[in-house]
């Protein structure tokens, strides 16, 4: 510490006295403290102290303070606070979006007022945001560098802030970079003709990443984003992610035009068979076999497998080749080998060719995995990923097409010795989709371009070029070393901001979830009904989480609630904001109205492995109106009480009606706690609950659950 804090600016003692200015040190002990050299990572020394209370008896850290402070300026460049249950307030009273916002402005005008002024609050990238489900959450908040008015995202200032309204964490990030000034750069009018002239909508088979069990195997047609390239502000020019020229999109390359005929069929290979078919396809003379296993059901796609290891004999490095060979047809599906260690001074500096290694690879298909030759294109990406120059390694991929359109799953990659040309690794990766025999009627690219460009905002950004091979290097091998950074100005596009990935649906011409396949309405309107209404706010979150809908544009805040909606709302409550469908197939329904892939089944089974529902009934009729009792006895259970409910004689009630009720214990519950509202004379039991009753329950069992300590988890009988 002491070589580096000598050329630092800042001693120990003034980025001390700077950083305890943010903490309330009295009770607290410093821990810790450290400096850290520029690195190509942070290019400024750092000061950093630690600040802990713990309990005096169990040792338990009570509350602690992490600050970093810059070497050389003094400035705060890093700061967290760690106090168990800080944000454990009443869901009542939690602070509402705006009010974190306005806080995280504050911080960071008051401890970094240079900072403030030269960034700017970013949420083009942000989803709406909603409302929390639970008082134990965080508010996320970037604020953007700004060089002469146009954003520099790769440089800026994050701010937590959580329920209570306390700062818990800031993180600068910053660099000394050399803008490139372009003396006449495009105009914005005439970068959006040149994206649009160099959009490529890409026809593709998607996989919902949520669905399970058969459904997990039936690929949607969609397009997703077609601007995710740059534009070079100067020349107009389309680059990639990393900045480098995007070359011509080629046609694929089919890597056989027939479907070609399996290494074998019938039944399965025993092992010595598969044995015998990797030492006929590879060289393993001078190794032998060390161990083989089988799987009947390879995990993706669904195959039978034989995967050999081989050691080489008396070799004192231990060097091993792996093969996985497809029990049913032979196929190889992946192989890898070592090979020995070269030094640099010994390697070859002449390249092998790639178009070469190309032609090998295509052949080295069709004779290692015949049977989906047909079905593997190459796609010549070289002016897009083209090796470092230095490398002594390289790659090959390809994609596998059905109808010729990208499939949901399907690959093949290659990785050669640069210099020998000898195959080093070679994998393969297919699912078990099925697809239909022709290519379904679809929209066309052209109309998914212009369905993209509407949810499409440009800007202007400056981005930080790739480093030369030379500073690569030199980043490699010299920890200290700090490169000089340019950023160039560029044109980008960014989509409407979502919580969910979603994609273009070829054939409903609409927008659906990646995730579940549902469409989604990227621009949530207003109730036309709602404005003014006493249940506004409550009916609002309900809408926000899709537990409601709209009809015609209203939300009907007098129509009856039905049980699936409210089991539905409860669960999203449950896991933090989202349905989480997590049930296969084969999973058997609890109820016979209620099937597996219907809208509630996910919820309704969750709500039933958690004790919410009376799994021992046949029906639910998700669709009928829920009653007043049933709602009762549903947020006590929700609530982890439902034990207690179980004791209903030990709970004294003025109401008159509820003494031969099934849930007399949850109604006295529910209706003590001030979750289910009562005139304190009858409950009616049996009477139906409209949308806004419905919404003011939910947020008052928010504000109850929130009170907890812990949330009970009720596991299924």
């Amino acid at each position: 510490m002491l070589a580096a804090a000598s050329n630092t600016k800042l001693s120990k003692e003034a980025a001390l006295a700077i950083a305890s200015k943010l903490v309330p040190t009295s009770g607290l002990e410093l821990t810790n403290v450290s400096l850290r050299s520029p690195d190509s990572w942070r290019t400024f020394p750092e000061w950093s102290f630690t600040w802990v209370k713990k309990d005096a008896s169990s040792e338990e850290i009570k509350l602690s303070y992490s600050v970093s402070i810059h070497g050389n300026t003094g400035e705060l460049t890093s700061y967290s606070r760690y106090e168990p249950g800080a944000s454990s307030l009443p869901y009542a009273k939690r602070i509402s979006y705006d009010d974190a916002k306005a806080q995280a402005e504050r911080f960071l005008e008051k401890n970094n007022a240079d900072k403030a002024a030269q960034t700017r609050l970013y949420l083009r990238d942000m989803p709406e945001p909603k409302t929390p489900l639970n008082n134990d959450f965080l508010y996320t908040f970037r604020f953007v560098r700004s060089v002469d008015g146009v954003l520099f995202p790769d440089n800026g200032a994050d701010i937590t802030v959580n329920g209570a309204g306390t700062v818990t964490n800031y993180s600068l990030s910053w660099n000394d970079v050399k803008f490139e000034k372009s003396a006449d750069p495009i105009s914005e009018e005439e970068a959006e003709k040149k994206l649009l002239e160099q959009a490529d909508a890409s026809l593709s088979y998607l996989l919902l990443w949520e669905k399970t069990g058969a459904e997990r195997n039936k690929p949607i047609l969609g397009y997703l984003n077609p601007f995710t390239f740059y534009l070079d502000a100067t020349s107009g020019k389309a680059l990639n992610p990393s900045l480098t020229p995007r070359g011509e999109i080629s046609e694929p390359l089919a890597v056989s035009k027939k479907q070609l005929p399996a290494r074998h069929s019938g039944k399965a290979l025993s092992q010595d068979e598969a044995a015998k078919i990797a030492t006929q396809l590879f060289d393993l003379s001078t190794y032998e076999l060390g161990s083989a296993s089988y799987n009947e059901k390879e995990y993706q796609g669904n195959r039978s497998v034989w995967n050999f290891e081989y050691v080489e004999k008396s070799s004192p490095n231990n060097r091993y080749a792996y093969v996985s060979i497809d029990a049913l047809t032979g196929d190889v599906y992946s192989y890898n080998k070592d090979l020995p260690i070269v030094k640099d001074s010994e390697k070859s500096s002449k390249k092998q060719n790639p178009e070469n290694l190309k032609e090998k690879a295509m052949e080295t298909i069709r004779k290692w995995t015949p049977t989906t030759a047909n079905q593997l294109f190459f796609i010549d990406r070289s002016t897009d990923e083209g090796e470092a120059a230095d490398s002594d390694r390289y790659r090959i991929s390809f994609a596998r097409y059905i109808n010729e359109i990208p499939a949901a799953s399907g690959s093949a990659y290659f990785t050669f010795d640069a210099q020998s040309g000898e195959i080093l690794s070679y994998n393969t990766d297919f699912g078990n989709e099925s697809y239909p025999a022709e290519l379904p009627k679809h929209l066309s690219a052209e109309e998914a371009v212009e369905a993209w460009w509407k949810e499409s905002q440009i800007e202007a950004i400056y981005m930080l070029t790739p480093l030369s091979p030379e500073d690569r290097k030199k980043v490699q091998q010299q920890s200290s070393y700090v490169p000089q950074r340019t950023a160039k100005l560029v044109y980008r596009v960014t989509s409407t901001p979502f919580d969910l990935p979603y994609f273009f649906d070829a054939a409903a011409g609409d927008w659906r979830s990646l995730s579940s396949g549902k469409a989604i309405s990227l621009h949530r309107p207003a109730p036309d009904d709602l404005k003014g209404h006493p249940a506004e706010k409550e009916l609002l979150l309900m809408y926000e989480y899709d537990a409601l809908s709209l009809e015609n544009g209203k939300i009907m805040p007098q129509k009856l609630i039905t049980r699936g909606e409210m089991i539905e709302m409860l669960m999203i409550s449950i896991n933090q904001g989202r349905l989480y469908p997590m049930y296969a197939a084969d999973r058997k329904a609890t109820y016979s109205d209620v099937a597996n892939g219907s809208r509630y089944f996910s919820a309704v089974e969750a709500a039933v492995d958690r004790g919410l529902l009376d799994k021992n009934a046949t029906k639910l009729n998700p669709d009928e109106a829920i009653n007043r009792e049933e709602l009762a006895d549903m947020i006590v259970r929700a609530l982890g009480y439902s034990k207690i409910a179980d004791y209903s004689g030990m709970f004294q009630s003025q109401l008159t009606d509820i003494a031969s009720t099934k849930h007399r214990g949850s109604i006295v519950i529910a209706t003590t706690l001030g979750i289910v509202p009562t005139d304190k004379q009858k409950f009616q039991p049996q009477a139906t609950v409209s949308r806004a009753d419905a919404a003011i329950t939910f947020t008052r069992f928010l504000e109850k659950r929130g009170e907890q300590d812990t949330q009970p988890i009720v596991y299924r009988d």
